[in-house]
Formats: C-alpha cells, sequence, structure tokens
C-alpha cells in the first residue's frame, strides 16, 4: 500500500508511573482510541485492565465490548482487536473473548491476533532478569504450538478477518510463510515485526535488525501478498523508536506506536501525539495515513 498505516500499541501492560497517560478502564480506552483514530490511526490494538490496579484482564469480554460499542457509538469505525492470555494452554479458552468479539455484529471486529511461535517471555533490565507482567519468570516459556496456529487461522479465515500475525523471533517468520503457501486465500495478513531491547528475543532493535526481517520477508516470497509494520516494544529511547518508524515508513512498510508498547520512549507524550507524530514521518516520505476504508481495500477485507 502507498499509504502509511498507523496502528497503535494503546496500553498493554503500562502502569501509569511510567505514563501517566496510559488508559485503563473502559471509558478511558474508549477516549483514547476515539483521539487516536481523529488523530490518524486507522487500527488500535489494547488490552482490557482493571480500572483501578491497572491489572491486565487480557480475556475480559465484557470490558474489551463496553469499550468497543463506546467507540462505535460516537460513530468512529476504527479497526480495533484485543490480546488473549499467554498463560492460557487450552486453546479454546486462551481465544474465547477473541471469538466473541468476531461473531459479535455491533462490535465489527475485523482482525484476529496470532503470535506466531513460542520463545522465551522475560526481560534483562539493569544488569538482572525479570518477568514481564504477562508472564512469571519460573513458567517463562509462552507456547503457542502448531495446533494453536492451525485452529486460529482457520477460525479467522472461516471469518473472512485480516489475521495479524506477531512475529517475535525469525523463525515465527518461517512458519507464517509455511502457513501461507499452503492455505487458500484470503484477506491480505499483516506482518507485525517485534522489536526490543528489554524483552529478549529477536534481533536487536536497530535499523540492522529491521532491515533482517525485511531480507527474510523478501526471501521467503511474502513481500507481495503481506503488509509488514515494524513495532517497536519496551524499547526505551525515543531515538530508537524515531529511527526504527523512519526506516520502516522509507522501505514502504508501516508502523505501529503506542504509550503501551513503549512507555518509557513516550517520554510523556500521549497515543494521539505518538500518532500525530508518525503521520507527519509518512508525509515526510510522500505517504499520507491510511484511512480505514484504505486499509480494509489494500487488505482484501
Amino acid at each position: 500500500m502507498d499509504q502509511l498505516i498507523i496502528e497503535v500499541g494503546l496500553n498493554e501492560g503500562a502502569m501509569k508511573d511510567e505514563a501517566p497517560s496510559v488508559p485503563w478502564s473502559p471509558k478511558e480506552i474508549a477516549d483514547d482510541i476515539v483521539a487516536c483514530a481523529q488523530a490518524g490511526a486507522s487500527i488500535v490494538h489494547f488490552h482490557a485492565r482493571d480500572p483501578e490496579t491497572g491489572a491486565n484482564r487480557m480475556d475480559d469480554l465484557d470490558a474489551y465490548r463496553e469499550a468497543m460499542l463506546d467507540v462505535r457509538s460516537r460513530g468512529c469505525d476504527v479497526l480495533m482487536y484485543p490480546t488473549y492470555p499467554p498463560y492460557e494452554t487450552d486453546v479454546e479458552r486462551r481465544f474465547r473473548h477473541v471469538l466473541a468479539l468476531a461473531d459479535d455484529s455491533e462490535v465489527g471486529m475485523e482482525i484476529g491476533p496470532l503470535d506466531m511461535g513460542s520463545f522465551n517471555l522475560i526481560q534483562f533490565i539493569e544488569g538482572k532478569f525479570s518477568e514481564t507482567s504477562y508472564m512469571p519468570l519460573e513458567y517463562s516459556v509462552y507456547a503457542n504450538p502448531f495446533g494453536h496456529l492451525e485452529h486460529m487461522l482457520d477460525e479467522y479465515a472461516g471469518r473472512s478477518m485480516i489475521p495479524s500475525l506477531a512475529i517475535f523471533e525469525p523463525g515465527h517468520l518461517r512458519t507464517t510463510a509455511g502457513f501461507l503457501a499452503t492455505r487458500p486465500a484470503g484477506p491480505r495478513p499483516s506482518v507485525k515485526f517485534f522489536l526490543s531491547d528489554q524483552w529478549l528475543h529477536g534481533p536487536l532493535p536497530d535499523v540492522e535488525g529491521l532491515r533482517a526481517y525485511v531480507h527474510m520477508l523478501e526471501g521467503l516470497g511474502l513481500a507481495g501478498t503481506t503488509e509488514w509494520f515494524c513495532v517497536p516494544y519496551a524499547v526505551t529511547s525515543p531515538e530508537t523508536v524515531e529511527v526504527l518508524v523512519e526506516e520502516a515508513v522509507s522501505a514502504g512498510g508501516h508502523v505501529r506506536v503506542g504509550v503501551g508498547d513503549s512507555p518509557l520512549a513516550a517520554a510523556g507524550r500521549d497515543n494521539a501525539a505518538l500518532v500525530r507524530w508518525a503521520a507527519e514521518v509518512g508525509r515526510s516520505h510522500g505517504r499520507e495515513p491510511a484511512t480505514v476504508a484504505q486499509v480494509l481495500e489494500g487488505l482484501g477485507r
């Protein structure tokens, strides 16, 4: 696509002491989603959170639905999709709320999330290993077995949903290529390259790391059949995010920004401000922010 798709990682596991603007309650989430859409975002990913403590409620169907319906009630057509719990090992329970939202005509959810492989979900900060807010250190393997991936790709295909495929390790991209080579054509998948300095997965979060993924994408024959995104995640430096976003936009990719993804790198900016900044980067390369209609057309939905 010539236009730039701007996605927002709205809140993830970010706490208010890291980023005071991070939204937790369904009302805060809906307000922020609408502000991001008005700033130029066409896709928003978010976690249901406890309104008081900020604890993740990754499979809280009612909380997701409340926020999404609030957004729709304001006439906002932005594409939204939830997360799911990495600690849940049963595929039916892990994705039950995702499919319930997909089948809810009032919500109008077009995107299905899927993390394309297993990896150690740990981080290394100030010289020490530590757990993320998603998995305890002693049970750190985030398992995404083949059967889960196959099952959910079938579920999404049966609903003609756009698969949002998260790539945390290079092997995940090879797995993605295998699935796409052996399945009937459907909506064009979005492939998300997660690059982090705190989380210990994948290439380094720099231009060379991103280019390594793009090289693989082209070598695997996926460049013409997918849309790829750069996702700076658990990155602490604003400069690192700026370099990665600039590289992605100039190379023809798309971007995900957000207080949730990298609260420290947001450096006091809220999500709408980050979207406006990404839109300006796009315009500096002759790429206007994609509208929701353009995204749906470009991804074959």
